[in-house]
């Protein structure tokens, strides 16, 4: 949910390269690689023995001479000797190095829970223990005998079609189960028992590990057992799983990668038969889904029936309207959680039974601390756990595990990585055009999204293709940096600090929990207040600085001539207690029907502005919602980038001398910079969305207070985005930082594993601002912004004032060359003082450039174009009037400038006119 200069987290580009395991030439993993692929090829080699002759014989059922009367297997005992037993649900057999299973007859054909998480990792992602694997795609599996062989199948539980029906005989003709191994029967045991060796499935690459460790494979003989436990609900298999490699490749977390080791831990519980009653989703309310595609619904109806997903809660007292749940949901808070962050992480969890009250449940969350002596691992199905961990990846995730018939969650485990509360990172000293892109919703057109998308890594574990990831904590650090950069120039005391710290604590806490709860993020929540509202204590102490903590929220820090209200929300907000209303609260109906007018009739009150929603698939680059994004606050734009253009104009001047102290060596205060140049750019990419934009509304026909499903966002209010972009991001006003400042902002000197390279120690701050002013400009001029402003100017009628194509270039223009328009006649320009500043000259190259190509290119209106085209006409006489005019008064600097821009120009209009008949 993987840019800046991250660390290295994302195995599939840190570990792009190939390695070739033969290249080792050692006999041992000569051995291995054979190991390997006689494991990989076991369910094929069987397949062909049996097409070839039928049913495999067993060489046990018959003697040299061919005697029918010997046993058909080995003997129960023999073969069992030396292992120890584990009775549970199912019954294991484990020795040294292999494990049994025994099955009961009425083991086979049942539906069995799976359940993989990396017990311990890498420390790089997603290979970071208490990761789960395979999350938004949970396994079924079955155990199915097929004469003297059983076979692990995977089941296909996407689509179904009613019992008996011609629809489910289609379904079965259509859709296949797979099945991941065949298995020979070791040996029969009392009343009629099975016994197989499980040693070929776990002493596998069975989660496809090597897709994400590219260049390794698993090494049977480098592997072993970690830990193998039955209980009466559930099995817990953990394998300590080595990957082997070449040894070509680096990873700085791991000594030697001949050999990287990484816990992998099974939980085999069955599908539990309750009373649960799955409950239909509704496109207003936020929550992960369980699709499946029903063949008994008609023709000409969407198939595709969508679950909810949620916890199963029922009423200790059915008739009372409130009562406590005959089974809570119970976290535990993991024993590696450091002590003065229990509280915190304690009171965000219980923060949403306010929303369960009223729903007609009295603590329906319940949070219990892990002893210290307890030996049961957090990947252990029957628990729902907190845990925090150390990968220095600086994320948080709060994955549930989900029945994918019903939508019924039955395990959840939330994941802390402590480093994001390291708020100095080396990835704040530079940036790149990639990272500045992801931190800002990635690809501004529909044909660079496509690419991206086409060329992205796509792996059942990332969670991306489930619309789940999630990367508010690592922004989080981001933002805690600011905080904690402000504060440091304004001598906050620590408790100040500690309190920014435990509030965002909490609020993350709030966040992922709402995850495991079945919620999605709510990019719209921001809207809730005013600038001025949000700190107003006394409303947000009731509801949070936004209508749902499912947002991504910026820290709260104001300039120092405001009051400060809290720095993160401290409770839920007003479209989280409506979210659980939709998914938990009882509904007492025996007719499908009447459910869902009561389910509709809570979700109708979508129109209400505290309830606008917009998630991930809303707030892409592409995106046309201005206020759909991550890290905004207020449903005012303008006056939040004009705020926090004040906060960072008043920070900066004084950075060096408040995060440096003596002694210390001036990292901080390059980090410290990067941090707020990156605040005002991102502020003012926000604020620039609002041209062109467009609201988008996910209400139905018929809400009470609904908007229509897309509004413009009025003139007005575009134009006014439009001049503060002219003034605080492509004039010099922003950025005219004291010039000794540049003289101090040294990068660290460290060079070791778990740093990075830096490329220039001497600041860029040409390249730094121009960045961020050219994703501004992308924004402004993308093909799909013009486009969608060229489209307006078609659906409203030609009495509604709208901003038009011609006017926004127009604009751009003026504001881009406002130096030609200038007059001056007693102003002495020199090389150092000269008429149009390197700055002012880069982002008229920039904007010429982008002008340029929208005249030569083919993807905007031809209106487009061709408004361009007079752009750089009208642009081209105006530069040679200034020329004309200033004669050898001009500074070399801009006089060059000007003339290659004016040749340039020309070059760009006689193509064009050559292009075209």
């Amino acid at each position: 949910m993987s840019h800046l200069r991250f660390p290295a987290i994302l195995l599939t580009l840190s570990l792009s390269m190939t390695c070739c395991l033969s290249a080792v030439g050692a006999d041992d993993e000569k051995q291995e690689g054979q190991s390997n692929q006689n494991t990989a090829d076991a369910s094929a080699s069987e397949v062909s023995a049996e097409s070839e002759g039928g049913k495999k014989e067993d060489s046990s059922s018959k003697g040299a001479s061919g005697d029918s009367a010997k046993p058909k297997f080995p003997p129960y005992d023999k073969v069992l000797k030396d292992t120890t037993s584990k009775s549970g649900l199912l019954k294991l057999h484990q020795g040294e190095e292999k494990l049994f299973i025994e099955l009961k007859p009425s083991d086979f054909d049942q539906d069995f829970f799976v359940l993989i998480t990396i017990a311990k990792g890498i420390g790089q992602r997603p290979l970071l223990g208490g990761f789960s694997w395979g999350f938004g795609d949970d396994w079924v599996w079955q155990f199915r005998r097929v004469g003297d062989r059983v076979q692990v199948v995977r089941r296909n539980v996407r689509f179904t079609a009613d019992g008996g029906s011609p629809a489910e005989r289609a379904v079965k003709l259509a859709y296949t189960d797979s099945v991941l191994f065949s298995l020979p029967i070791a040996t029969t045991g009392p009343g009629g028992s099975v016994v197989l060796d499980l040693t070929p499935v776990f002493m596998s690459d069975l989660p496809q590990i090597s897709q994400v460790l590219t260049g390794f494979s698993f090494s049977p003989s480098k592997s072993n057992w970690a830990g193998i436990e039955a209980y009466p609900k559930n099995v817990e298999v953990q394998v300590a799983a080595t990957y082997a490699s070449n040894g070509s490749s680096d990873i700085e977390s791991v000594p030697d990668t001949r050999g990287a080791t990484i816990n992998v831990h099974y939980s085999i519980s069955r599908l539990p038969k309750t009373s649960y009653k799955p409950r239909l989703a509704d496109d207003r309310v936020g929550y992960f889904l369980t699709v499946v595609k029903d063949f008994s619904k008609a023709e000409n109806e969407d198939r595709f029936v969508r679950y909810i997903n949620r916890w199963h809660l029922e009423k200790s007292d059915p008739k009372a309207e409130k009562s406590p749940p005959k089974e809570p949901i119970v976290f535990w808070l993991e024993k590696t959680i450091p002590f003065k962050y229990r509280k915190p992480i304690r009171d965000g969890i219980e923060e949403w039974n306010k929303a369960f009250e009223k729903a007609g449940y009295y603590n329906a969350i319940e949070v219990r601390q892990q002893p210290d002596d307890a030996t049961w691992e957090p990947g252990d199905v029957r628990y729902n756990t907190f845990r925090w961990i150390t990968s220095s990846a600086g994320f948080a995730m709060g994955p549930s595990r989900v029945n994918p018939t019903s939508g019924q969650i039955l395990d959840a485990d939330i994941i802390f990585d402590a480093d994001f509360l390291q708020f100095w990172k080396q990835e704040y000293e530079t940036f790149t055009p990639e990272g500045i892109a992801a931190m800002t919703g990635g690809p501004l057109d529909i044909q660079s999204y496509k690419l991206q998308q086409a060329m992205r890594p796509r792996h059942l574990h990332d969670g991306h293709h489930a619309g789940c990831a999630c990367n508010l904590l690592h922004g989080m650090s981001h933002q805690l940096a600011m905080g904690a950069t402000v504060a440091a120039t304004r001598k906050r005391s620590a408790a100040d600090m500690d309190k920014m710290i435990m509030q965002g604590l909490k609020e993350v806490t709030m966040h992922e929990v709402g995850h495991t709860l079945g919620l999605r993020h709510n990019f719209k929540a921001s809207t809730l207040y005013s600038m001025d509202e949000i700190n107003d204590v006394e409303k947000t102490s009731k509801t949070g600085l936004t209508a749902s903590v499912m947002d991504y929220a910026p820290v709260n820090i104001v300039p120092s001539d405001m009051k400060q209200g809290d720095y993160y929300s401290t409770t839920i907000g007003p479209y989280d207690f409506w979210a659980i209303e939709y998914g938990y609260t009882p509904i007492k109906s025996s007719k499908p029907e009447d459910e869902l007018e009561k389910l509709g009739k809570i979700a109708s009150r979508s129109g209400e502005p505290e309830l606008a929603y917009s998630t991930d698939e809303d707030t892409r680059g592409i995106d046309p919602d201005p206020h759909s994004n991550r890290f905004d606050f207020s449903n005012d734009l303008v006056d939040y980038a004009q705020r926090e253009a004040k906060l960072v104009a008043e920070t900066l001047p004084t950075i060096v001398e408040a995060l440096v102290e003596e002694g210390d060596g001036y990292e901080r205060a390059r980090q410290g910079f990067g941090v707020m140049l990156s605040t005002h750019g991102k502020a003012m990419f926000i604020a620039s969305r609002y041209v062109g934009g467009v609201y988008v509304s996910r209400s139905h026909k018929g809400d009470e207070k609904a908007p229509e499903p897309f509004e413009m966002v009025p003139a007005a209010e575009q134009r006014e985005a439009l001049e503060l972009l002219c003034d605080q991001m492509f004039s010099t006003t922003p950025f005219n930082f004291p010039p000794e400042l540049y003289s101090k902002l040294a990068s660290s000197h460290w060079s070791h594993w778990g740093v990075e390279d830096t490329y220039r120690y001497d600041y860029p701050a040409h390249e730094a601002i121009l960045m961020w002013q050219e994703r501004v400009l992308d924004q402004l001029t993308s093909t799909l912004t013009l486009t969608r402003i060229h489209d307006t100017e078609l659906k409203v009628s030609p009495e509604t004032d709208v901003l038009t194509v011609a006017e926004l270039l127009t604009t751009l223009t003026d504001a881009m060359f406002a130096e030609l328009s200038t007059e001056d006649d007693e102003q002495e320009f020199t090389l150092r003082q000269p008429a149009i500043s390197s700055i002012r000259r880069n982002i008229q190259r920039a904007y010429l450039d982008r002008l340029s190509q929208l005249a030569l290119g083919t993807s905007a209106p031809e209106d487009c174009q061709s408004m361009a085209y007079s752009e750089l006409g009208r642009l081209k006489k105006q530069i040679d009037g200034y020329l004309e005019q200033s004669g050898d008064s001009l500074d070399r600097y801009s006089q060059a400038h000007l003339e290659e821009t004016s040749a340039r120009i020309e070059k760009v209009m006689d193509a064009r006119f050559t292009a075209r008949p």
